[in-house]
């Protein structure tokens, strides 16, 4: 290397060294202010903005609804219920990002003034600023919403707060950060506290499409909480529009619970089937999409429609990726069964729905209650009651009527016990009153279903066993005698 050029790179070198003393947190002029922007966006803030775009994609596309309840506007808020499934993805990196540029990239100290500007009020309100650097607000934002979707609703919200009281010469950005505000309330519970921050909110500074729908995804979530269903339609339609992939999916299924519940069947046949007919939705959603509208048929749907229902359910009894579900299709067959007033065969389907049952959850306990439902109104009371007992324990404790239910299932435990000596003291008795042959065949009769029993038991397990098995890895199969390792060459 020439000494020419030794000297030159130096040169350089010492060039780079004053512009980046020059851009000193110390000192506050348009250079450091861009320099510090530039360097909080494309550094710290943008390992911070991807982490949590990349962990949120997952949460969305990877949450498991739970389609027997009102699905959440967002898997963030099943935080906030512990018996909900809960979202899997840590937001802890994004926060770390966003309070390292905050303390590195901060720019407090105010300019130098100008003279000739001293009664000027937007130069007066500038110097009055609590922070220069022209970006940092948007680590703030960062800041917040990632605390808001790892469920820390309520530093969420204060964090929104600061922002909206700091950062006052950022209209759209108060507006925005007022809005997550109020959402944040929302998932903790605090509806009072969502309006009321909601109300702080100028139409005028709701400068662009996405700040609209934050409104409305609010609007829409503090109304379904409230159970003013009818009147979270409009909001919520709004925000499905400006939502994108799986939660787009999620906030139509939902649509379609909240017109059903207001009595608006269309309209919920409609998003069923938006929401079933999503290509990029997993199996699971399409499915309960699809069982969620043949639900919407159960009233007001004319025979013939019901009757090519009852052919699709039973189509879908066939199909083998079906096989974990056909609690769901036995029942939604039931419901169709009884709005068409076929009670026995109704309580065949439930009585289905309970004995194939795989997961042996929420929708199994439907169709036991169903069931039971049918057998008290019946009177017959012995076989009411295990439909209950097996249902209750299943059932969350914010389930409709849940006490009533318990109290019932209480009482048919009583009455089960009496009617059950009853029914055995006057089996007995006939049983001494017959033939000492006929009681014989009878006895016979008793132990071979017996053993028939015991042997139908042996196989299930033995079937158990096997599948079991077949489901281990290959490697686990293999006896630990008879596995080999690979040999090096010499």
């Amino acid at each position: 290397m020439s000494r020419v050029r030794c000297i030159l790179l130096l040169i350089a070198a010492a060039v780079a060294a004053g512009a980046l003393s020059s851009c000193s947190l110390k000192k506050n002029t348009a250079a450091t202010r861009r320099y510090q922007g530039f360097i909080t966006r494309y550094n710290i803030h943008y390992n911070g903005q991807t982490h949590y775009d990349e962990t949120l994609k997952k949460m969305e596309s990877g949450y498991a609804d739970d389609f027997t309840r009102l699905l959440p506007m967002h898997p963030a808020e099943a935080h906030a219920d512990p018996k909900a499934p809960q979202p899997e993805g840590s937001f802890t990196r994004s926060i770390e990002k966003a309070q390292k540029a905050i303390q590195l990239r901060s720019i407090k100290k105010r300019p130098r003034r100008q003279p000739g500007h001293g009664n000027d009020p937007a130069y007066r309100e500038w110097l009055r600023r609590e922070e220069y650097n022209p970006f940092l607000h948007n680590s703030w934002m960062l800041m917040a919403r990632s605390q808001y979707m790892n469920g820390d609703f309520l530093p969420a919200a204060a964090t929104f707060h600061y922002i909206a009281t700091h950062f006052t010469w950022l209209p759209a950005t108060v507006a925005e950060a007022r809005l997550w505000q109020a959402r944040s309330y929302c998932a903790a519970g605090w509806l009072n506290e969502a309006q009321a921050t909601m109300e702080r909110v100028r139409e005028k500074n709701l400068t662009s499409r996405h700040l609209i729908a934050l409104r409305a995804f609010v609007q829409a979530d503090i109304l379904i909480r409230r159970g003013l269903y009818a009147e979270a339609v409009e909001p919520l339609e709004l925000a499905i529009a400006d939502s994108h992939g799986a939660q787009r999916t999620r906030l139509t299924f939902l649509l379609g619970q909240v017109c059903a519940r207001a009595g608006m069947t269309d309209r919920a046949r409609q998003a069923f089937r938006k929401a079933g007919g999503s290509v990029s939705a997993p199996y699971r959603t399409r499915f309960n999409a699809r069982i969620a509208l043949s639900a919407t048929l159960t009233g007001g749907a004319t025979s013939a429609e019901i009757a090519k229902e009852l052919k699709a359910l039973r189509r879908m009894q066939r199909y083998d990726r079906n096989a974990d579900y056909l609690d769901q299709i036995f029942y939604a067959e039931g419901n169709l069964l009884m709005a068409q007033r076929d009670t026995a065969a109704a309580m065949h389907a439930y009585a289905e729905a309970a004995a194939r049952s795989q997961r042996r959850g929420m929708d199994m306990a439907l169709a036991q209650l169903a069931l039971g439902t049918l057998y008290f109104d019946r009177g017959d009371y012995d076989h009411a009651q295990p439909c209950y007992a097996e249902a209750l324990p299943l059932l969350p404790d914010d389930y409709p009527d849940r006490a009533r239910l318990a109290a019932r299932s209480d009482v048919l435990d009583d009455l089960a016990r009496h009617s059950r000596a009853v029914a055995l003291n006057d089996s007995l008795l006939r049983l001494a009153d017959m033939p000492e042959a006929a009681r014989l065949a009878v006895v016979d009769s008793i132990i071979h279903a017996l053993t028939e029993r015991e042997k139908e038991e042996e196989r299930q397990r033995q079937r158990e066993e096997l599948d079991a098995k077949a489901r281990q890895p290959r490697a686990q199969r293999i006896p630990a005698g008879r596995q080999t390792l690979p040999h090096s060459s010499p």
